[in-house]
Parts: C-alpha cells; structure tokens; sequence
C-alpha cells in the first residue's frame, strides 16, 4: 500500500465511502426538513379546521361540542382529543385518559426528532374571545415508513456507483502509474537527463511525455545558468547592504520617531527619535514583542492598554489609520499613525508606526483659543464671551423661571489716570482691579472685562438681597485699595449699576442697557457707590449729559469745531514715511482741544458718530486733492457705520469729484466691530473695496477672535492691537502671538502695522519679528502741522513755481 497505485486505490475507496455516507445523511436531513415542514403545514390546517367546527356548538351547550368531537376523531391520522375549557377544565376526551397528564406541545424545529405522534393545541375562540383549547395527537408513521423506502432506494444506487467508479479507478490507475514509472526514472538525474522515447500517436500519455521532455531540458539548461549567476548575486547582495545602509541613516536623522514591526508585532528596526519620545534605549530592542517593550518604557502614558492599542488589526482597506494622541508622564503630547508594509504580492508584512511630538503646537492652539475668549490685558473673559454668556444665562432662565443679575462697573476719573500717568499706570491699574475683583467672584460666575475700564459680572439664579450684598463689598474694596504709580499713591472708587432679568429686562440687550443706565445713576449720586435700576431714575442726570454732549456735537460739526491732527506711519526696516493717520480732537468754546476719548461715546450712543465719521472723510479727501504730492491717509470710521450701506458710495463720489486716486485713501474698521456684524462687516469691506480703496482692519488680534474671519474679511492691512506691543519686552506670551499674527498675515499677502510702539527695544523687536509698518510716540506725536503734510505742500509749491509755457 506504499506504492502510489496502492495510495491512490485507498483514497478513491476512502473518498467514495465518505461520499456515499454524506448523501444518505444530507437525505435523510432533507426528507426529515419535509417531513417537519408537511406535518407543520397538517396541524395548522388542523387547527383552524378544529376552530372553526368546534367554536359555534362550545358557546352553545357542552353537549353539542362533545356530539361534534366524536366526528372529529373520524379525521385520517388523529390518535387522540381532548377538548379543555379556556380555564383548563376538560371538557371532553377521545382516546387520552382523563387524569393522565397532558404531553408537552411539539415545536417542529430541526432540533426535535420525529417520533411515533406529533402532540398539537389548537385554541378554540370566536373574535378576541378565547373559549378553550383542544389538544390532539398526530400519527407521523406514514412518514417515517416513506422515509425508510427512499433509504432503501438510494442506498442501492449508491452502492452500485461506487463499485462501478472503484472497478474504473483501478484499470486508470494501473496504466497510469505504469507510464509515471517511466518517467520518475528518467528525471532520477537532471543534470545526465536523457529524454525518453515518444510514444506513437497523439493521446495524453504522447503529450505528456514531450512535455516531460521539454521539461527536462528546462530544468538542465536553468542549473546551468544558477551557476554562473552565483557570482552576480554576491555582487548584488553587497549593493542592497549599501542601500540598507543609507536608508537607516536616513530614518535615524529624522525628528519623527519611527518604529517597523513584522506580523507577530516583534520590533523589526526603529530610530533614536523612538527611543527619545518613549524612553527606551537605543540598541537591543530587535526581536522583542513591541508591548512588553513599551509597557516598560520610562516615557509612557499612563491610561492606555498599550498590548491591545499596539496589536490590534488595521482596518481592511485603510494603508493608513490615524490612531489619534498621546500624553505621556513627561506632559508632552505624541500623535501616532499606523501603516500597513505589504509585500509585492499584497499580503502583509508588519506595520510601520510614525509618532511626531507635537506638544508645542498643541499648546499654541490651546492659548490661541483661550485669547478668543480671554481679555489680554487682565486675562478676565472679554467682551465676546460676556456676550454670549449673558445670551445663554437670559435664555436658561427664561426657560426654568430663574433670575440673572448683571453688574455692570467702571472706575471713577479713570481717564485722569491715563492722562496723567501714562497708558502704563493705567494698564496695571485695570489688572490691579482685576485681581481684588476675582477674588469676590464665586466660581459659576462670570467676572468680565468689556473694554477700556469697563467691567461686568453675571450672576445666575440670585436674589436682590445677594446681588445687593456683592455689589456693596466691591465698592468697598475697591475704595480700600491704595493703587502707587511714579511716587503718588491713588485711592480708586468704582460706581455700579445692578440690573436683575427677569425684573428689570425682557432680554439680554435690555439687561445690558439697563445696568449701564444703573452704573450712571450711581455716578450721579456721587459716585463710590452702587444703585439698583429705577426705571424712574434713566432719564435722570445722564440723560441730560448726553443730551448736552450731543448738542455740542451738533454745534462742532455746524461751526467747524472739528480739526484733524496726524500721526506717522513708517516703514520698520528703514523708518521711511509710508502714509499718515487722521486723528479727529474737538474744540470747546474757549479753543481748548477735547481728546476723542470724551466725546466718541457719547457720538457713538446718539447716533452722531455717523455724522463725526463723514466729516472726518470729507476732509482728509479734500486735503489729499489739495496736496497731490503728500503721503495717503488712514482714516478711521466707525462700528455704527456699518449700518449705513451708502457710505463706500459717499467715498466713492467725493473721490471722483476731486480726482484723488483712491490708493491714496485708507480706511481702518476695528475687529470688535466687524466681527460683531461678520455679514454687514464683509458687505462694507467689499463695497470699499470696490471704490479702489486700501481697507486696514485696526486693533487686530483683541481677542485672537478675527482669526476665524480673516478669509471672508478681505482687508489689505492688519493693524496689531495695542495691548499686545505696549508691554512686549517683558510679556512673552505677546510675543509669541506677535510672532503668529505677522507670521498668518504674511500668509495670506496682508501688510501688518504695529502702534503703541514708545521706545526703541520695543521698535527693535518688531523690527526682528518682521511686522512691516509700525506707529507710535517714539516716532512722533500726532500734529496738526505733520512734517508729511508740509512736505507735501512744499512740492506743491515748488510745482506753482515752474514757469508754464504757453
């Protein structure tokens, strides 16, 4: 039986064996299946047959049902009847015992074998009435005796194929080993291969043996030329060592760490940066399980599964799969990609894992963020999200009948302090405020810095007597601080206005208004003190100020009370001249200039600024028409103007009828303004676009929040605010995000200007960071008389000199 003829007459037995046993078994499963199905389909006819003939007589009389069950029992096939009240009580039996218990009911699945009687209920009801059920037996023996016939039957054929294939086999078997012999004696050494004589004719042992033949010259010519190619493949095996070289120095200088793993997940080769990020040492590491490997690593994070992160399959399809971020016991974060190697063949060959430190990215995003949200100044959550804040607490309340209360605070004779001691004192004077004000604020609630000295504080769910008590401790620990700058020593006051929703509001924009009008109240009653809104107090004193302010601002514009004054605009790299900027200062009766800190706001609540902004543009257009050979001019307009579509056109108009180029023009909207109203803001800025105007945006970066606008507010130049440059030497968080504006306005080909620029370590540093234009009093004051004005004029002059010819 070691012979192949004698193997292959014991598979050919073995395999019809199991053949013939798989088709009676694959029978008898299918005639059982059908056997189940038929009876299923039986005991349902059965069953509704039983319903329908036994539910009329059973709600009639019991006697009537008993006559109909002793009809039913004349049906082919039933062994028994028993016909039970819907409580169980039987009513009647055919062929079962009462007091016998019952068989369990047949479920005709193919776990249950087929016996002698199949057990059924049929449930008796008329609608949704259940009046009884009957319980009956099927015989299955006409079944099971077809079922055996067949049997018989196939058994017979089968057996008859079987002993016929054999007999078939066997002669096949013998002529064919015959030949094979044949040929496994000529092929016994390749190298002395002889080819072997042809039979005559053309059937398969014929073919076989030219291509036997064929082969055998083949396989003497191919051992041929292996030995002359060992030489080459020694040559070329040092030049595949030459490549492996420098392709491992590659992968070792690069910054991302690298790690190959085969498909047992055991380390193939990995670079120093690997072993820098996780702290594993650089050698020795080939060969291990990559798990046991990292989970003894010093640099390591600490919450992961790193044998199932690291062992787990790719998902199919995907060549690359991002297995997203790290943070390890060292802080740092590490971002993880996975590769799937493959060989020429598609199938798998280990993995490839790229891990890049990304710490520093990460937390640039995360103080970029925070500044969308943070005053810069004094850290405190800006105007911006004051806003949205006090929006969601209105809402929040209004749907849960609670209560919002807003302080709403500014500092007594704040200016006096700015323009006696400088920006500076001014400056920390705000963070001193700051600080003593947080440390009153409970943690749900929201301390604010809104602009300038203007500070609110939002309280959810409080009552009056709460807000009333809050309100009386700052005012008095605000008078209590003594506040030091260039040898005086100051004693701040604040006056705070309260205003409760929903008592005092119907909605945020009125809650706001109303603690303004509060804080003015409080003003009005001397100050260092706090008033709760009276609706009967707003058109007190404060009204009436403002109501003076703008008579007075009427009067200005009337009689020429307004007058411009310049401030230079240089080049950093060679503090060249680039442009000037229009500053409006208003006069009062005795000739004396109001700086716009005074009146801008009460302009800007009146509606007046409008009016403030079309002089200020009539006349710088008709001082560049005037003076053809000056520098352009920056000129500022308003927020409110925003909502006055025609005024792109009222430049527009003036340009042409001047015939100044309208590149000489330059227009500065702030940040806050146009990101408050991002669809009107982009609508203004593609409108003065349009007239061939240079549009700058001002006070850049207050709040990191215009980033995200940058793309649909197209401006020409970004002016840097100037919180982020008056303290630039010694605030590096300033400094790096100095460096990442002029860096993103590059970007995207917009010119950057920075002001506030007082001394030469601070013109220095934005020299290195590459801001291009920069403003400030280290480079001039603003002037009425500009020297860039009068240069200007005096080419103009030179000009009206030339003798002209006729």
């Amino acid at each position: 039986m070691r012979s192949l003829r004698g193997r292959l007459l014991t598979a050919c037995a073995v395999i019809q064996l199991v053949v013939l046993m798989m088709v009676m078994a694959n029978t008898s499963r299918i005639w059982h299946d059908t056997v189940r199905q038929a009876l299923g389909v039986r005991i349902n006819a059965l069953s509704q047959l039983f319903n329908a003939t036994l539910a009329p007589p059973l709600t009639r009389s019991t006697a009537e049902a008993k006559a109909v069950l002793d009809s039913l029992q004349s049906v082919d096939g039933i062994r028994y009847l028993v016909l039970r009240r819907a409580d169980g009580t039987v009513i009647a039996s055919r062929g079962w015992q009462i007091g016998v218990p019952l068989p369990e009911v047949d479920v005709l699945d193919a776990d249950h074998p087929l016996g002698k009687q199949v057990h059924a209920a049929a449930p008796i009801s008329v609608g949704d009435q259940a009046l009884g059920e009957l319980r009956y037996g099927v015989s299955t023996q006409p079944w099971h005796s077809l079922i055996g016939t067949l049997s018989v039957q196939n058994a017979a054929i089968l057996a008859f194929g079987l002993i016929s294939t054999l007999v078939l086999m066997i002669w096949l078997i013998v002529w064919l080993t015959r030949a094979l012999n044949r040929l496994v004696d000529s092929a016994a050494d390749p190298l002395h291969f002889s080819p072997l004589p042809v039979p005559e004719g053309s059937d398969e042992l014929a073919l076989l043996t030219r291509r036997f033949n064929g082969m055998g010259e083949a396989i003497r010519e191919r051992l041929r030329e292996l030995a002359e190619a060992r030489r080459r493949g020694e040559a070329n095996l040092a030049l595949a060592e030459t490549e492996r070289a420098r392709l491992t120095a590659l992968l070792s200088a690069m910054r991302f760490g690298v790690l190959f793993v085969d498909n047992e997940q055991r380390i193939v080769f990995h670079n120093p940066a690997f072993s820098a990020l996780w702290g594993v040492p650089s050698t020795g590491l080939t060969g291990r399980p990559v798990d046991d490997v990292l989970r003894q690593a010093a640099n390591r994070p600490p919450l992961v599964d790193l044998p199932a992160h690291y062992r787990g399959e790719l998902p199919p399809g995907h060549d690359r799969v991002d297995f997203g971020e790290l943070t390890m016991n060292d802080g740092r974060i590490i971002t993880q990609q996975g590769y799937g190697v493959a060989e020429r063949d598609g199938s798998a060959n280990g993995r490839v894992w790229l891990f890049e430190d990304v710490t520093q990215a990460r937390q640039l995003a995360e103080r970029m963020v925070n500044l969308a949200e943070r005053d810069a100044l004094t850290g405190l959550y800006n105007r911006h999200r004051f806003q949205e804040e006090i929006e969601r607490m209105v809402v929040d309340a209004e749907r849960r009948n609670g209560t919002t209360a807003l302080l709403y605070f500014d500092l007594d004779e704040f200016k006096y302090v700015n323009d006696t001691f400088g920006h500076a004192s001014g400056d920390e004077l705000l963070k001193t405020i700051a600080r003593e004000v947080g440390t009153q604020v409970r943690r749900h609630e929201l301390l604010a810095r809104l602009g300038g000295d203007e500070f609110a504080i939002l309280l959810p769910d409080c009552t009056v007597f709460e807000v009333g008590k809050l309100a009386d401790r700052l005012v008095s620990r605000i008078a209590q601080l003594q506040f030091s700058t260039d040898g005086h020593v100051l004693r701040p006051s604040t006056s705070i206005g309260v205003a409760l929703y929903p008592q005092h509001a119907n909605n945020a924009a009125e809650l706001v208004a109303h603690a303004d009008a509060a804080m003015y109240q409080a003003k009005a009653a001397g100050k260092s003190t706090w008033r709760m809104y009276r609706a009967d107090s707003d058109t007190s004193r404060i009204a009436l100020t403002r109501l003076s302010w703008k008579e007075r601002i009427i009067n200005a514009l009337e009689t020429d009370g307004f007058e411009l004054h310049f401030q230079g605009i240089y080049r950093t790299a060679d503090r060249e001249l680039v442009h000037l900027e229009a500053l409006v200062r208003m006069k009062d009766a005795s000739g004396a200039l109001i700086m716009p800190g005074s009146f801008i706001p009460h302009a800007e609540k009146t509606g007046k600024i409008v009016d403030i902004d079309r002089w200020v543009i009539k006349r710088t257009i008709e001082l560049l028409a005037a003076r053809p050979n000056m520098p352009s001019v920056a000129i500022n307009v308003s927020g409110r103007s925003f909502d006055e579509p025609e005024l792109p056109d009222f430049i527009g108009r003036l340009l042409r009828l001047h015939c100044v180029e309208p590149t000489r023009l330059l227009v500065e909207l702030t940040e806050t303004a146009a990101v408050s109203d991002i669809g009107e803001a982009q609508r203004f800025i593609d409108a003065l676009r349009a007239t061939g105007c240079t549009v700058c945006l001002d006070d850049f970066g207050n709040g990191f929040a215009s980033f995200a606008y940058l793309k649909q507010l197209k401006a020409d130049i970004l002016k840097i605010d100037g919180l982020f440059i008056r303290d630039l030497p010694n605030d590096t968080d300033s400094q790096v995000f100095v460096r990442g504006m002029v860096s993103m306005a590059h970007d995207m080909g917009k010119t950057t200007i920075a002001e506030f620029v007082e001394n030469e370590t601070i013109y220095r540093m934005l020299l290195e960071m590459g801001v291009d234009l920069v403003q400030g009093y280290y480079l001039d004051l603003p002037n009425r008389e500009h020297p860039g004005l009068l240069r200007g004029l005096e080419r103009r002059k030179e000009n009206d000199d030339v003798p002209q010819s006729d």
